[in-house]
This record gives structure tokens, C-alpha cells and sequence, in this order.
């Protein structure tokens, strides 16, 4: 146990010598703790979004039922989850789950109703899970029989605990959800959320046969179904995310290839009567592929993992800095030190002894760093994740610490602790007891070359700044391109609203006048020029897609038609600003039912008839060009839809009435002067209007906007951020060494102004060799920024991964700061006295 104890006793005195210099200890842990802060931050979004696994037992036997070869996607519909179930039984489980939905809850006991969220499943989806409930039962295969299933809920442990005060006497109680009375017949076990990532989590669950009851319509894909009707018996509407629990990853092959058989029987059932050869190569090429579910499924990870992992890198390049910049305060320490170090060797220490000794203290900064570091960390996070995801997003991840952020801190401070410590030790012991033991070693080659080596430290610091300056450069272009893009909506004017007539429980067929009657009093709304209803509304990142075929066009083989449909009430295209380019609008005769009239945007228009006119053209759901076929009246100009990054999609507008049994819940109001001054005023009418009619948010549509900006807006204000903090350590860094090679040539400088040379002269050639330091970084850097810029290329838009202006800034932002930097070790130069110089 000797090298233990060895051990302690070099970290005890490297402990002694850090709190005589408290200066430099909070210097040198400052500066890595921003690194390790950052990091930390970063990897905690990281962590919760992409590597935390569901709380669940054993999620790595858990897969996602990867569908989408087939034309509904990554969705299936009942009958086919229920025979997936069948086919696999005895060597798989299989569950399902619809997205989480917002419903109105109304507790038993409660004044009001409060809008919640809501998730369908199958019936055996918490044993799939293995969940156990805290209280009563969980759901049951039972519960979701095809003769209309149990009005039972299962509540999650907040909701218990938010509206029940966690009373064990809430099993039996009712919770009416949109209108329909369910029994509460179990608790979830804390901290489970389901199997979604990245939303606010279901408040709680009910069998998914119920879809009807509570008129659940969201994400769903329709092959020429019924949406009037009850979904789960159809085949033709897919609405269920599907799950699997394979116990042995030897067998999930196997279990693919037999959910791939299942796809395919039930595409070549829906085949119509007179089928082609493409529709039925595409039944036949349906298959499934299995995808590890054991981190849940999350929209929010495919959208972010690349821009966090981008960040996370940039911050490795950050922490590289700052270890570089400790790094070159470590070797000017240890050449201070020499004197000590070879008192030391002379009486016995060895060279292994006194690289361990330095190697200690850096390791102490290291470990001090990443304590300072991870206490930032939690207090950055949380207001880290408001900037992530702004506004009304509903988002509710886990970003607590746990033992792989832990694990995280503990890597990097010793990595750090290491790479900052490594040159320092082995400079410093390496030492010539002749030349340190003299009373005047400024001039020992020991100094020199610690002078060397840390100006090969500045030049890496300021190659890997630039770096981050042009990639800050690039990604705030890229906002501001973004940001100023055309959206096609007369953003200025545009005020949107938020409705929840389907939880409200509106019939049928009393929509159509809640429309009327909210468009007519809306419009006599001092500073409202007019209004519309939309069922998805613009920017709201939601939609309804559709399979078409189109009147004389043949599709090439392989390709599956499709477009978005939006339902429209009142005068949506004057309101929302969309310019009419051929034929008409829709008029009175457009609204009776049976009438099938639509408009279609440019792209959809150019895509299926280019070089004519689509004015009269028809399109259908897929099937023959019959009398059910949809006649094109109108062409409007593209707007984006989905959200500002996608590309215009096929859309096709038809008018609310033609279908009553799509919902319009998206109001869109266009004021004559400022939205925002009319905000309070559309609330109070709508609440005069229909005192029962929820209404979610009413907000400028340029709100919307910079809410889908969000991320792009993180990543380049934290880009932005990193790239100052680097560019300030980098700088510290020219300064330090700067002055520390002017602080071994204090005799010659004096020695040159004795000679005559004037102290303009002095201060260029100090500048010169610091500026030199730059510039070779400069030249160093614009590689590996170009590297960077590809690397990144995928997240920026309308923005060059090689912009010039982005490089051209970088390259001058470094070298102005820079000179700054040098230029004040420079004067002092300038000014030492020559006979002091020369009497040192």
C-alpha cells in the first residue's frame, strides 16, 4: 500500500500548494468549470431525450413496430394489431397505444373541467409494459372488448396526486373525459409516463376501444375508411403506435418477418375490386421492420438529437480550449517552480515522483472544476430547457441527474484534469539541477521551451476558436434566413385561436352553426376585418394526409401519392392572406353537402398538371375517378404548412361543410391594425358567444412562428454563447503567454531601448509576434471550420456550409479581439524603464 499512500500524500500537497495560490487556483478552476458547466448542460437535455431508458423492466426487449413501408406509414390500424397479436402469440407480446391527446377532465367533486391529457391503448398494454399499479388495477385485455369495452381509466401518480390529494378512496370515482363518465379503477406506478418521450405526460389512460365515445381524431391515416364511424373495427383507418416485448433478440428477426406476412395479407384485403399492378406490388412489398424501443418513441428526439449532439461537440471544442489556457498556466507555474523541483530531485525524489506531483494538482483543478462545473450545470438546466422548448409546447422531460450525467462529470473532469496536466508534468519534471539550482534561471532551457510549448497552445486555442466563431456564424445566418423566409400568410395581420369543440361535444350537426355564429359575431369585433376556421390551421404542426389518384396522371412505379387536405370555414384565404391564382373561391354552392368542390395550392397544381390549367381537374381517395371524386375550382399560391422547414406539400382546401364530420379548431382572425391589441377582446367574444367552448390559446400568428423558430433559435444562441466564451479563454490565453515571454525578455527589451530603439518599435514587434501566434492559428483553423460547416450542413438553412460571410467574420472578430489581447501586455513592454531592465 505504499504507492496509496504516496498517492494521498502528492494529492494533500498539491492541495497545500492550490490554497497558497488562490489566485491561480480560481483562474485555472473558473475556466474549466465553464467548460465542464457547459457540457453537463448539454448532456443532461442529451441524456434525457436520446439515452435515458423508459422506467420500465427490461426496455431493451421492447420494439417498435417500424411500418413505414406501407401507405399508412409507421401506423396500423385495430384489426391488424389484432392480428399481429395472434400471429405472434407464444413468442411475442404485442400492445398498442394512439398519441396522447388533449381531452377534457373533469374530476367528480371539480367546478370545472381543465383540459388534460389523454392516451388510448390496448388492453394489455401496462402488463406489456410490466407496470404494477400503486392502487386498484390496470388496464385489461377485458377492457378493451369489441362489443364496446369498459368505461374504466387508469390515472397517473401526479394527476392522483395534483386533484386527489393521493386519497386511497378515488378508486370508484368518476372522471368525466369530454363529456363521457369513466370509473377510475387504478393509480400508475410513480414516475411512469407511458411510452412517449418528449411530451407532457398522460394525465390518464383508457382502452382504445372507446375512441368514439370521446371522439378522439388525431393522427390518423385514411385509406377510404369512415371517420363518421367507430375506427377500430375499420382496417382502413391506422391510428395505433405498435409495440412488441420479444424476450430473446435472437428470435426479433423472426417475429419481423412474421408481422411483415401480417402487412402484407391485410394490404392485399384492401385492395379495391379492379386493383393495379402497382398498387398490388406495393401490397406485396409491405414488410416491417423492428426498431429498439427501449428509450420510448419521440418526435422530439428525431427533431433534436442532431442539433444537441452538434452542441455537445461544440462544447467538447470549448473544453478543449479551456484545458488549453489552464494547460499553458500549469507550465508557466511549473517553470516558476524549477528551483523547488530540483531541491526536491536532489534529495532523493524521482522523476516518476514528481510527474505523479503535477499530474496531482492538475487532477485536484479537475476534480474541483467538475464539482463547480455539475452545481452550475443543475442550475442552467432548467432554464436551458424553457429556451428549448418555448411558449405553449406541451413538453415534459426527465432532466434530472442520475449516474450517466454523474458518469459524465466524472469522465470529463478527469479527461480535463489529465489533458490539462500531462504537458505541465512532464515539463516540470524534467528538470537540470545545474542550471535551477542558480540563483537566475530565467534563462534555463526548461523556460524556454515551457515558452514554446505554450505558444503551440495559443495557436491551438485560437484555430479551434475560430472554429466555433464560424460555426456560431453559420447557425445565426441560418435563424435569421430562416427567420425572414416568405411563409406565405400575411403574418402582420394574422391573429390565431385555439379551439376544443371536440371536447366541448358539439354534435355533428351543430357545428356548422357554431361556425356561422362565431364568424358573424367575431367579425363585428372593432379592428377584425374578417375570419375563418380551419381544422389543423397554419404552422400548427398538425395534419391530415391522404392517398389520392388524379385524374390523367399515371404515377411511376414505386410512388405513393399523397396530400395534405385542410377543412376551411368562412373566408379563410382573404384571412389568412393566401392569393388566389386560378379559378375561384369557394362560393355558397360549395357548401351543400354532397357538393365536392376543392382548391389546391401551386405545388399540388404544377406537380399532377404542368403546363395546364388544374382548374376542373379531379382527384380521389385513391380509387377510380367516379362521381365521388373531388373537382378542383380553384388555385391558390403555396404557403408553408407543417412548419417552416418543410417543404410546401401537396394541399388540397375543401370547405367545412362538404364533411361534418371533420372538425374545424383553428381560428384565424385578420386585424385591421396590431393582433396582439385584440387579443383580450376575441377572448371575451368567443366567451359571450359559447360560454362552454374552451378556448387553449389566443395568440399573434407571428407567436407561432417564433415558436417553431425555437430550436433553431437555441442552438445558435448557445452556439453564439460558446463561441464568445471560447474566443474570451483563447484570448486570456495569447495574453498569458504573451506576458509571461515578455516577463524571461525583460533584459533584452531594456537592453534594445538602451540601444536607442524607440518604444513605437518595441510595441509593433511584440504585436507582430503575437499577431503571428493568430494568424497560424487563423490558418489552422479555417480547415477544420470548413470540415465543421459540412458537418453541420444538414441543420442550416438557406445558409452555405462554406459562407463567406460567416468565415469573413469569424477571421476578423478573432483577430480584433485578439490584438486587443496582445496589445496590453504589448504597452507594458513598451514602457519598462531601461535602467531597471537592466539592473534585474
Amino acid at each position: 500500500m505504499r504507492w496509496f499512500s504516496e498517492l494521498l500524500s502528492d494529492i494533500r500537497y498539491g492541495g497545500r500548494l492550490l490554497r497558497r495560490n488562490p489566485g491561480f487556483t480560481f483562474v485555472a478552476v473558473a475556466s474549466l468549470a465553464l467548460g465542464i458547466a457547459g457540457a453537463a448542460t448539454v448532456f443532461t437535455l442529451v441524456n434525457a431525450i436520446v439515452l435515458r431508458p423508459l422506467p420500465i423492466a427490461n426496455p431493451h426487449e421492447l420494439y417498435l413496430v417500424n411500418t413505414a413501408s406501407t401507405a399508412h406509414g409507421e401506423l396500423v390500424s385495430a384489426p391488424v394489431v389484432d392480428d399481429m397479436r395472434e400471429a405472434l402469440a407464444g413468442r411475442a407480446e404485442v400492445c398498442a397505444a394512439g398519441t396522447v391527446a388533449a381531452m377534457q377532465l373533469w374530476p367528480a367533486g371539480d367546478a370545472n373541467a381543465e383540459r388534460g391529457r389523454v392516451q388510448l391503448v390496448s388492453g394489455n398494454y401496462f402488463d406489456v409494459l410490466r407496470q404494477h399499479p400503486q392502487l386498484g388495477r390496470l388496464l385489461q385485455a377485458a377492457d378493451n372488448a369489441p362489443d364496446g369495452g369498459h368505461t374504466v381509466a387508469v390515472i397517473s401518480d401526479g394527476y392522483w396526486r395534483r386533484h386527489f390529494d393521493a386519497s386511497p378512496s378515488i378508486l370508484g370515482t368518476t372522471l368525466t373525459i369530454n363529456g363521457v363518465p369513466f370509473s377510475i379503477v387504478g393509480i400508475a406506478p410513480t414516475g411512469f409516463f407511458g411510452t412517449t418521450v418528449g411530451v407532457r405526460s398522460p394525465d390518464a389512460w383508457i382502452p382504445y376501444v372507446l375512441q368514439p365515445a370521446v371522439r378522439y381524431a388525431a393522427s390518423a391515416s385514411n385509406s377510404n375508411g369512415d371517420t363518421s364511424k367507430p375506427w377500430p373495427p375499420q382496417r382502413q383507418i391506422a391510428w395505433l403506435t405498435t409495440f412488441v416485448r420479444v424476450p430473446s433478440q435472437s428470435t426479433a428477426p423472426s417475429v419481423a418477418a412474421t408481422i411483415s406476412l401480417v402487412l402484407q395479407r391485410d394490404a392485399q384485403a384492401m385492395l379495391p375490386q379492379s386493383p393495379s399492378a402497382q398498387a398490388r406490388k406495393r401490397a406485396h412489398d409491405a414488410h416491417a421492420t423492428l426498431e429498439s424501443a427501449a428509450g420510448g418513441v419521440s418526435n422530439l428526439r428525431k427533431d433534436t438529437a442532431t442539433p444537441l449532439l452538434v452542441l455537445l461537440a461544440m462544447v467538447g471544442v470549448l473544453l478543449a480550449i479551456a484545458c488549453g489556457n489552464v494547460a499553458g498556466l500549469l507550465l508557466s507555474r511549473a517553470t516558476s517552480r524549477e528551483r523547488e523541483v530540483a531541491i526536491r530531485a536532489s534529495i532523493g525524489a524521482g522523476r516518476r515522483r514528481l510527474f505523479r506531483q503535477f499530474l496531482a494538482e492538475s487532477l485536484l483543478l479537475g476534480a474541483a472544476a467538475g464539482a463547480a462545473g455539475l452545481a452550475l450545470a443543475v442550475w442552467l438546466h432548467d432554464p436551458l430547457l424553457k429556451l428549448f422548448v418555448p411558449g405553449a409546447t406541451v413538453i415534459d422531460l426527465d432532466t434530472g441527474i442520475d449516474w450517466r450525467v454523474l458518469a459524465f462529470v466524472v469522465g470529463v473532469s478527469i479527461v480535463t484534469g489529465v489533458a490539462c496536466g500531462i504537458a505541465p508534468a512532464i515539463r516540470g519534471s524534467r528538470v537540470s539541477l545545474a542550471e535551477s539550482l542558480k540563483q537566475h534561471s530565467r534563462g534555463t532551457s526548461s523556460g524556454r521551451r515551457a515558452l514554446i510549448t505554450g505558444r503551440v497552445l495559443v495557436t491551438a486555442q485560437m484555430a479551434f476558436a475560430l472554429l466555433l466563431l464560424v460555426v456560431a456564424g453559420l447557425f445565426g445566418r441560418s435563424l435569421r434566413s430562416l427567420a425572414s423566409s416568405d411563409v406565405g400568410y400575411d403574418a402582420r395581420h394574422l391573429l390565431v385561436a385555439g379551439l376544443d369543440i371536440r371536447g366541448a361535444g358539439y354534435a355533428p350537426n351543430e357545428r356548422i352553426a357554431l361556425y356561422n355564429r362565431l364568424v358573424e359575431r367575431l367579425q363585428r369585433v372593432p379592428g377584425i376585418e374578417s375570419v375563418s376556421l380551419s381544422e389543423n390551421g397554419p404552422l400548427n404542426h398538425s395534419s391530415w394526409r391522404s392517398t389520392l389518384a388524379v385524374e390523367g396522371y399515371t404515377a411511376p412505379a414505386g410512388e405513393s401519392l399523397q396530400t395534405n387536405e385542410e377543412i376551411v370555414a368562412g373566408d379563410y384565404f382573404r384571412t389568412v392572406g393566401l392569393r388566389l391564382i386560378d379559378g375561384r373561391l369557394f362560393e355558397a354552392q360549395d357548401r351543400h353537402p354532397g357538393t365536392l368542390s376543392t382548391i389546391v395550392n401551386q405545388t399540388m397544381a404544377k406537380r399532377f398538371f404542368p403546363g395546364q390549367s388544374a382548374v376542373g381537374k379531379r382527384w380521389s381517395y385513391g380509387g377510380p375517378i367516379d362521381a365521388q371524386a373531388f373537382t378542383i375550382v380553384g388555385v391558390v399560391e403555396d404557403a408553408r404548412y407543417l412548419n417552416l422547414r418543410a417543404a410546401t406539400p401537396n394541399m388540397a382546401y375543401h370547405p367545412a361543410e362538404f364533411d361534418t364530420n371533420e372538425i374545424a379548431e383553428d381560428l384565424e382572425l385578420r386585424a385591421a391594425g396590431t393582433p396582439a391589441a385584440l387579443v383580450q377582446s376575441v377572448r371575451q367574444a368567443i366567451s359571450e358567444i359559447e360560454p362552454r367552448l374552451p378556448v387553449t390559446e389566443v395568440v399573434p400568428f407571428a407567436e407561432r412562428v417564433s415558436r417553431d423558430l425555437s430550436q433553431d433559435r437555441l442552438v445558435a444562441e448557445l452556439a453564439s454563447a460558446f463561441s464568445t466564451l471560447s474566443l474570451v479563454l483563447a484570448c486570456l490565453g495569447l495574453y498569458g503567454t504573451i506576458s509571461y515571454g515578455i516577463s524571461r525578455r525583460v533584459a533584452e527589451l531594456g537592453l534594445r531601448m538602451a540601444l536607442g530603439a524607440e518604444r513605437s518599435s518595441v510595441l509593433r514587434m511584440v504585436m507582430r509576434e503575437a499577431l503571428a501566434l493568430v494568424l497560424v492559428g487563423g490558418l489552422v483553423g479555417l480547415p477544420l471550420a470548413f470540415a465543421a460547416g459540412r458537418g453541420v450542413a444538414a441543420l442550416l438553412y438557406g445558409v452555405a456550409p462554406a459562407d463567406l460571410v460567416s468565415f469573413a467574420a469569424g477571421s476578423g472578430v478573432l483577430v480584433a479581439v485578439a490584438a486587443v489581447a496582445a496589445y496590453v501586455p504589448a504597452y507594458r513592454a513598451s514602457r519598462i524603464s531601461p535602467m531597471v531592465a537592466l539592473n534585474r
